[in-house]
């Protein structure tokens, strides 16, 4: 473009120019410096990768992560946070949970997973059946089949939070409890047979006796608990967790009915709490799946005021956004939101959350599945959508049909 008299720079300045009108009150001091802007009429809009995006507004990550296509995070955003995982069914949100967990584990995390479904028990394969990148470091547990629970090495204070929140046992009955209880484990003599025969023959009120025996039947009953000896046994949960390298334990939860699962969440969450605090065990990342079905509401206020503290990270999976109380949502570090078509869904998360409505209810209607669109600490508190990586792992959890097992036969 000629430009023989040489004005072109200032016929530019002045198209991006604004003239503000003011009256001056008083001047403070001159600043020559000025703020600097693209030119509306020069400068070329281009779309930025989210890899370059995220490459800008986040510091490099000390332990990168890759959890989609160019997409890699720090594990030390997740790890020591609050993490939610909200979609509809099929959505892909279980799979971005399986990889996050499996490449947490590599990065030297220890990792927990609740598994209500069965769908992680196979993490430690790959599809064609060799051992993935997480065999190693991967153990599957079933509650009362491969990890029983010895009665007698249960403190006071987990057994009082079963029986308490788990069962709903009141705390007049919990005290007469405690005081057989004690009695029996400094006589060596905790089993079972010998606590109900100790609530039968000690004198108490009789509602008091058939609270505590009621509940003494449940617990026995789930079949989590069993009076052998911690030294007959061939897990322990601190060896679990092994300090110079990460760990992924699955407990598979998918044969235990709502009662046993209470039961058992309850109990692993307590002893776990009672192993970091006494510095037992290093910091955990527990992931819960469809964590509505079996956690306590008393349990949010534990992730927010507690748990964080003490060392336990969350991750709560959910196709029920409104299942997750507002508090939650408010504290939380970093959101992953996959396909989201309700309505209320959408109003719930945009509540509550620092984005604009008007991003949620244009996005995730339109979401395919494997694609989310990520919030928060991770991503520079940047709305971004991203696609899912595939770990080459089975990841068990799709939808079973028999017309569909009839198809793949074809």
């Amino acid at each position: 473009r000629l430009d023989p008299i040489e004005i072109e720079s200032v016929v530019r300045s002045i198209r991006d120019s604004r003239v503000v009108v003011a009256k001056v009150r008083r001047v403070n001091g001159v600043d020559p410096n000025r703020l600097w802007l693209p030119s509306r009429y020069a400068s070329r809009v281009r779309r930025v990768e989210v890899s370059d995006l995220l490459r800008t507004v986040i510091p490099p990550p000390k332990v990168p992560v890759r959890v989609g296509e160019g997409v890699v995070i720090d594990a030390t955003s997740v790890e020591g946070s609050v993490t939610l995982i909200v979609g509809r069914k099929e959505s892909g949100k279980s799979h971005l949970a399986k990889v996050l967990s499996s490449e947490l584990a590599r990065a030297g995390c220890n990792v927990v997973v609740l598994d209500v479904n069965g769908e992680y028990v196979s993490l430690g394969r790959r599809r064609n059946g060799e051992p993935s990148h997480v065999s190693d470091l991967m153990t599957v547990l079933a509650p009362g089949v491969n990890f029983p629970v010895p009665l007698a090495s249960l403190s006071d204070e987990v057994l009082a939070d079963v029986m308490t929140y788990a069962l709903g046992l009141p705390q007049t009955s919990l005290r007469e409890l405690l005081r057989l209880v004690r009695d029996l484990r400094r006589r060596r003599a905790l089993t079972f047979q010998n606590l109900m025969r100790a609530v039968q023959s000690v004198p108490m009120n009789e509602s008091v006796r058939d609270a505590v025996a009621n509940r003494l039947l449940t617990l026995e009953s789930t079949g989590i608990f069993t009076d052998s000896d911690q030294e007959e046994l061939e897990v322990d949960l601190t060896s679990l967790f092994p300090p110079d390298r990460g760990a992924l334990v699955v407990f598979d939860m998918s044969r235990l009915g709502s009662i046993q699962r209470r039961v058992f969440v309850e109990f692993l969450l307590s002893r776990m709490k009672e192993l970091l605090f006494n510095d037992e065990i290093d910091p955990i990342v527990l992931f819960a799946e469809e964590a509505h079905l079996y956690l306590r509401e008393t349990y949010w206020e534990d992730v927010i005021t507690r748990m964080r503290h003490i060392g336990i990270s969350t991750v709560l999976i959910t196709n029920q956004p409104d299942s997750i109380p507002a508090l939650i949502y408010r504290q939380a570090d970093n959101v992953f939101m996959f396909n989201i078509r309700n309505g209320s869904d959408i109003e719930h998360l945009a509540r509550n959350l620092e984005i604009d409505p008007e991003t949620l209810r244009s996005i995730l209607p339109n979401l395919p599945p494997g694609n989310v669109l990520a919030w928060g600490k991770a991503v520079g508190r940047l709305p971004i959508t991203f696609r899912v990586i595939d770990p080459g792992t089975m990841t068990l959890g799709t939808t079973r049909t028999k017309l569909g097992r009839l198809l793949r036969q074809a």
